[in-house]
């Protein structure tokens, strides 16, 4: 469906600064040649009060459109819709693109590789590993990636995110035809109030893999659901609310670095306002996997036989 030129314009115009403090109540105090956001101190809108910088995020635009699609992952009509307030006019289009087709990497004959790479490189616990790829949502392909998968209402996989094993960085990105919506995730064997948000897979499976630790039980990361974002937008978590509605309590595990605990903190301040629970737990690092491997490296050093140092009279 095509939008009318005059509504594109007209969104295109409108002023970023007042559509932000009327969408989520930023507030914005001009110095340094440009507004500052309060709530956000690192995203900036010049003097244009159309150009836009988020400087944790090292993203920027032009314009509430393009801060709408980037930020909020909007899809182009609908930010016009949401600057505008109204649906806008439209026109039949000669046809209608059908949405792509996930293309699922073909899988290895052995999981090898991921094995090595989740278990003995990451330190993550190999009953979780095995759990996942009995439930599909893990296995390696024939290039050696590990591919987590997330599936829809129906058990259909409609995301898939690829982690390369190898180089430094090693390789990462999502399948073609991925739908962020349905992300990867670890829901709890029975019903659980409590969903923990990761910012990805391996953050979740490795804090499912302390938990195990720390209480000891092999099953415990099964009483609460897990969620991986694919990153630090909110897109995935309001499909996941929507098929488990026991959840109440959401508690935010994102990356302990600023577009992290910035996320977080606003993704908490929001569905707060939507009547969750939530909290923000920071990991130790970085993430939850580098806390993970400090611990499997502690526990390993405490196992290590001590030196038995003998005093010999010549």
């Amino acid at each position: 469906m095509m939008i009318d030129e005059k509504t594109v314009e007209q969104a295109r115009n409108a002023d970023v600064v007042a559509f932000l403090e009327r969408r989520h109540g930023f507030t914005f105090a001009h110095r340094g040649g440009a507004y500052r956001c309060r709530q956000h101190p690192s995203l900036a809108v010049k003097n244009d009060r159309l150009s836009w910088f988020w400087h944790s995020r090292g993203v920027g635009g032009h314009g509430v459109i393009d801060y709408l699609m980037k930020m909020e992952h909007m899809p182009f009509r609908q930010a016009v819709e949401a600057v505008s307030g109204v649906t806008p006019p439209t026109v039949p289009s000669q046809r209608e693109e059908p949405p792509k087709a996930l293309m699922l990497p073909e899988k290895a004959g052995i999981s090898l590789r991921l094995y090595d790479y989740l278990c003995g490189r990451r330190g993550i616990d190999s009953d979780i590993v095995n759990t996942l790829i009995q439930k599909e949502k893990l296995y390696e392909d024939r290039r050696g990636n590990v591919v987590f998968v997330g599936h829809d209402e129906h058990g259909k996989a409609r995301f898939a995110s690829l982690r390369g094993i190898y180089g430094d960085p090693p390789f990462r990105g999502d399948c073609a035809g991925s739908d962020k919506r349905y992300s990867f995730s670890m829901a709890a064997c029975a019903p659980s109030g409590r969903l923990y948000i990761f910012e990805s897979p391996i953050d979740a499976m490795s804090h499912a893999s302390l938990e195990n630790a720390a209480v000891g039980d092999a099953g415990a990361w099964e009483q609460h659901n897990r969620l991986s974002l694919a990153g630090t937008s909110d897109t995935a978590l309001p499909f996941f609310l929507n098929q488990h509605p026991t959840v109440r309590e959401l508690v935010f595990c994102l990356d302990n670095d600023p577009a992290g605990r910035e996320a977080a903190a606003l993704m908490a301040r929001k569905y707060a306002d939507k009547g969750y629970h939530t909290s923000i737990i920071l990991p130790a690092g970085k993430d939850f996997n580098e806390d993970l491997q400090a611990h499997v490296k502690q526990i390993r050093a405490e196992k290590q036989p001590k030196s038995l140092h003998r005093d010999v009279t010549i």
